[in-house]
């Protein structure tokens, strides 16, 4: 037995971000181009491990043109089988959402686990009734598990024991898989918690992380993430476009005298990372069965079990993105900062870049002769669409390392409102009333707005430079006694000679950059 699907997740229809007519209809042309690969090899399926859509409630517009883009599968007879995202998933309380109207109008098979005060089920899927397992062929399981928020590991855990034992078990779930759990986010389990479903698991299909993950043999051969169909946030712009696409996967049931004995082999991981972590009732201390797996010219071959798995991921063709790293240090004027943005531009975008009207990220460093709040981004966005043919323009200003002071929070003459002066005073006043930096309040409060503006870039934690440089700039408002207590001095007694007492070395304050 033979079966082939390809494996996509992350499509995001619908979304809006650029309010761009041309970008929203990437996503369709993403989702497209796959649709025609599978007419074309003549697949026996499509999986869509979650966010079809980008938002639960899709428009009217956005659900046709899916069906539109979805329907020669269902004239080839081509099963879409989908499950829920995070983004898509129906809302609280109703019975049905857009998959299910999709579902209605046969453009795919919904696959949705039951879950009720902890208990997780997988009913059969029918026609009439849903359900969360559906058998393609004789030998073959498919089955989802949609999107659980929390308490991943339980159901996770539970899952296992109700797939069936002597199928080729293909399983969907909208998660994301990181080795070592210590520092989890919202919607991630660890690698060491999937140990449960690898004894009867020969495909993973997984969704919500927008860049591939198994081609590497990172997650040992059997879970895998294709990547976005194009690039859906900020963060995505970062990583390379060969990382986002779909998996090409066909599955191989072996005879009997071929299967590998599953028990009693070296086993890969056990069932968590941390051997004092205490395991629900339900869940048995089973051993990963080994997998064995090689890669050969971008395919992985594995074996694991009572199948064999050969696996390729295709790169999609999306619109090209491109970053634009400018070191504006010493500028003093926005137009000094165009001017900088400019130049690079000029050297780096060719003209067969332009022609594809690319999404340009920009990101400036270095140290600027004038406040962050005075980077001219809406002329920077203006420039690059008209002289460099750029679609979409975001510009970032996070490794932009601010020299603080009162006259550099000064906005543009002619500006309607003073609005940074009035910010820092608001803040002087407010030190003022605490006794903080007295004398020094508003060259702190300047500091501080300048900090602050610094810590709104994209990323969830600021870079270590940028902690550095906020120490190197707030040390100047500690001082220490000989005894190393902090205290504060008047304005009188910072003209004092005791100034000697605190050279360009003095100690970081406790807790160092975090506290910064």
């Amino acid at each position: 037995m033979t079966y082939r699907f390809l494996h996509i997740a992350d499509v995001h229809l619908g979304r809006h971000a650029h309010t761009s007519p041309e970008r929203y209809a990437d996503y369709f042309d993403a989702l497209a181009s796959v649709v025609t690969y599978a007419r074309n090899e003549k697949v026996d399926a499509l999986l869509v491990a979650g966010d079809l859509f980008d938002e639960q409630e899709p428009s009217a517009g956005t659900l046709r043109r899916a069906m539109e883009t979805l329907r020669p599968l269902r004239d080839a007879a081509i099963d879409v089988i989908a499950i829920e995202g995070n983004h898509d998933r129906r809302k609280r309380g109703e019975s049905a959402g857009a998959l299910d109207l999709l579902e209605s109008e046969g453009y795919l098979k919904l696959l949705r686990p039951v879950l009720e005060e902890g208990k997780l089920s997988l009913p059969d899927w029918n026609i009439n009734g849903g359900g969360a397992v559906y058998h393609p062929i004789a030998g073959v399981c498919l089955a989802g598990l949609g999107f659980i928020p929390h308490t991943i590991e339980a159901y996770y855990a539970q899952a296992a024991s109700l797939l069936p034992e002597d199928d080729v078990v293909i399983l969907l779930a909208h998660v994301m898989t990181v080795r070592g759990g210590d520092a989890l986010e919202y919607g991630c389990i660890a690698f060491e918690d999937l140990a449960p479903l690898a004894a009867r698991v020969s495909y993973l299909a997984l969704g919500h992380r927008h860049t591939r993950r198994g081609m590497d043999g990172e997650t040992d051969g059997w879970v895998f993430n294709p990547g976005s169909l194009e690039y859906v946030n900020s963060l995505d712009y970062q990583q390379p476009a060969d990382l986002r696409g779909f998996y090409d996967v066909t599955v191989t049931s072996l005879p009997p005298e071929e299967r590998e004995e599953e028990h009693g082999r070296t086993s890969i991981a056990t069932l968590s990372a941390d051997e004092n972590k205490p395991r629900a009732e339900h869940t048995p201390a089973i051993m990963m069965p080994a997998v064995e797996y090689t890669i050969v010219d971008g395919v992985l071959c594995a074996r694991r079990g009572r199948s064999d798995l050969m696996v390729r991921h295709v790169a999609t063709d999306k619109r090209p993105a491109h970053t634009l790293r400018v070191d504006i240090t010493d500028c003093a004027q926005p137009d000094d900062v165009r001017a900088a943005v400019w130049r690079i531009a000029s050297t780096e975008i060719d003209e067969k870049l332009r022609a594809r009207c690319p999404i340009l990220i920009v990101r400036l460093q270095g140290v600027p002769a004038m406040s962050r709040v005075r980077l001219p981004r809406a002329a920077i966005t203006e420039m690059l669409r008209e002289e460099f043919g750029a679609l979409h323009v975001e510009v970032f200003d996070r490794d932009v390392l601010g020299s603080a002071g009162p006259s550099t929070l000064q906005v543009d003459e002619g500006g309607l409102e003073q609005v940074a002066d009035r910010a820092r005073a608001i803040a002087a006043e407010l030190l003022a009333a605490q006794g903080i930096a007295h004398g020094r309040e508003a060259d702190l409060s300047a500091t501080l707005l300048d900090l602050k503006l610094q810590l709104q870039g994209t990323a969830k934690q600021p870079s270590d430079t940028v902690l550095e440089r906020m120490r190197d700039v707030l040390q100047h408002f500690v001082e220490y006694d000989e005894q190393g207590t902090e205290r504060r001095e008047r304005p009188d007694d910072s003209a004092s000679p005791d100034d000697s007492a605190f050279p360009d070395d003095t100690p970081t304050p406790a807790g160092g950059k975090e506290e910064a």
